[in-house]
């Protein structure tokens, strides 16, 4: 049951994120949902089942983007390890964290991505890119969050008390 739930979420996240997510574009920065996923998984279900996900997500998402290749593919497993690692501890359970650490894991993703491409070009102005880039978008990421944890407690309100009243 696990590998069809997991088929779906590939199958549709990376669509999602570039049909319906692309929609909500600010000022160009548009937030990830494959991160949100990762991040989500990593909190419910464990640090092992979010780096597959990540692993296989972060690959799709670096092969169908167009993007620099492989930096999706390093991150999105690592995010799905260090979240899944801080689920197992007590902070996870205070509701409003999640979002924050979801921007918090987001700004730290943002970074390692543009230490990266700084490395590989020289002419980029990492503190212009820091501000107008990596922190909108870690701050978005955060929003999306705190909709998507909302929206998924309003659905399923089973998870919500199992997740939250263990």
């Amino acid at each position: 049951m696990k590998f069809l739930v997991y088929g779906g979420v590939v199958l549709l996240i990376i669509p999602f994120q570039v049909v319906v997510v692309h929609r909500f574009a600010i000022e160009g920065i548009v937030p990830d949902a494959v991160l949100v996923t990762v991040c989500l998984v990593g909190l419910w279900r464990g640090e092992f089942e979010a780096v597959v996900l990540g692993l296989v997500l972060g690959f799709l998402q670096d092969l169908l983007s167009g993007a620099t290749v492989y930096l999706n593919l390093m991150t999105k497993p690592l995010i799905g390890l260090a979240i899944g690692i801080v689920g197992r501890t007590p902070l996870s359970l205070i509701r409003w964290m999640i979002p924050i650490l979801i921007t918090g894991i987001s700004f730290v993703s943002g970074l390692i991505i543009l230490f990266l491409l700084q490395a590989s070009s020289s002419e980029m102005d990492v503190v212009q890119a820091l501000l107008s880039i990596v922190l909108p978008q870690a701050l978005y990421d955060g929003v999306l969050g705190a909709i998507v944890l909302l929206a998924t407690f309003r659905l399923f309100p089973t998870l919500h008390r199992r997740v939250w009243n263990p």
